[in-house]
């Protein structure tokens, strides 16, 4: 379940391993941040 989201602005640089090179450098102006909970049902006595 997700409680929040919210994009956090920040310059940074990211690398990913699209294209023709393996590490492509581009630069980021924000971050996406969610804070989720997993919540399990079941049996709690063992």
């Amino acid at each position: 379940m997700e409680i929040i989201r919210f994009t956090l602005f920040s310059r940074h640089v990211v690398f990913d391993g699209e294209g023709d090179k393996l590490r492509n450098k581009r630069i980021e102006n924000h971050i996406t941040v969610s804070v989720v909970i997993d919540m399990e049902c079941g049996n709690t006595k063992n």
